[in-house]
């Protein structure tokens, strides 16, 4: 017991001798070490926090898009004018061009909002309770001409064209989701829409149907009808698709992500439909990619979102030094790792510097302690300390 109290009595004589010149070396030491762990993560992934996240399908890596910023608004709020919300939309291109990680986007499970009076006059008296969201219909809810209705909540999906054709969707009747039919000249022009294999006898291809979508109103037509049994993964599980249930789409009304409009329209809120559906896209998106160059790919984003000014997209799965510079530049990483090495050195020199000075000042008792039976273990191991 004498011992373990002598070590600590000598501990606090010695740290207490060079108060401040500790406390200063604890703090850069320390953020030292953060900082080297952070520059290690961003150079080398080390340490995945999501790595159950990160998914992998026919031998390539998957990782989810996040676009959400800390407010949860940082994009949106962006949406002012027709200029920022084309933005959006070229952002949206931009990412989706990129040969060595294609995004494809898809939500399983996402309602369609149609007039109720659209409903009973499609319907034309047969039972259409088996492809609604829930029992009841509710009010206040706009379609763009004006009016507030009563509508009511279909079961419905959402995705792009990539994941249509990845996932091997075909029609029995009408054509499916083509580059052809998503690209529209001007507002205002008909968004394509498929329907479950339910729907026929029911609802004929050409049908124009108004829909709410994500809270904005769209002119859409039924361009066909899915074979019976098309089915899609649950969100977020598409690396489970041998061993979970499928989502089947015979019930449920398919809305695209990704419509391109080529004529910018007049006012800010037509625009903004698209922007915020490709916005949206992008939160319900999957990079594919190899796994291998993650961070050139990070730094690639950053430079896309400085383009057009957004938040740069995050890969969920990703080491936490990826995540924590994915706003930064590659020039700003590289600056912050010469300074994270100078800053090392400096922490080192200084503890060797304090470990010498400690030795010299403190030989005099250092012998003493030796000469009353003290063992070099018992002096040594407060002085590390």
């Amino acid at each position: 017991m004498w011992k373990i109290r002598f070590m600590v009595e000598e501990f606090f004589r010695s740290f207490q001798k060079s108060l401040f010149k500790n406390i200063l070396l604890m703090l850069m030491f320390s953020i030292s070490l953060v900082m080297a762990v952070i520059m290690c993560s961003y150079y080398v992934g080390l340490g995945e926090r999501y790595e159950s996240i990160t998914q992998k399908v026919d031998g390539r890596e998957w990782y989810a898009l996040d676009l959400i910023t800390e407010s949860g608004k940082e994009v949106t709020n962006q949406f002012t004018t027709v200029r920022r919300c084309r933005d959006m939309v070229d952002y949206y291109e931009t990412l989706k061009s990129l040969e060595e990680a294609p995004i494809m986007s898809i939500n399983t499970h996402q309602s369609v909002v149609l007039k109720e009076e659209d409903v009973k006059k499609l319907f034309d008296g047969k039972d259409f309770l088996p492809f609604a969201d829930g029992e009841y219909s509710y009010a206040e809810i706009a379609f763009g001409d004006g009016t507030v209705c009563l509508a009511r909540d279909m079961k419905g999906a959402q995705l792009d064209l990539d994941a249509y054709r990845y996932f091997g969707l075909r029609t029995q009747e009408g054509e499916g989701f083509t580059e052809e039919n998503m690209t529209i000249q001007r507002d205002g022009e008909p968004i394509p829409l498929l329907l479950g294999s339910g729907y026929k006898g029911i609802i004929e291809v050409g049908t124009i149907i108004n829909v709410n979508f994500w809270t904005s109103a769209f002119q859409c037509k039924v361009v066909g009808i899915l074979e019976r049994g098309s089915k899609l993964p649950p969100d977020g599980q598409m690396n489970q698709m041998d061993f979970v249930e499928l989502v089947s789409l015979d019930d449920r009304i398919v809305f695209p992500h990704g419509v391109k409009v080529l004529e910018d329209p007049e006012r800010m809120e037509d625009m903004e439909r698209y922007a915020e559906n490709d916005f949206i896209a992008l939160q319900n998106g999957y990079a594919q990619t190899d796994g291998k160059h993650i961070r050139e790919l990070v730094e690639k984003y950053g430079q896309i979102a400085n383009e057009y000014g957004y938040p740069p997209v995050q890969l969920v799965g990703t080491s936490i030094g990826l995540d924590l510079l994915r706003r930064e530049s590659a020039s700003t990483v590289r600056v912050l790792l010469v300074l994270t090495v100078v800053l090392m050195c400096f922490s080192f020199y200084g503890l060797f510097v304090t470990f010498y000075d400690k030795i010299q000042s403190n030989s005099k008792n250092y012998g003493i302690y030796l000469m009353n039976g003290c063992s070099l273990g018992m002096i040594l191991i407060p002085c590390l300390l």
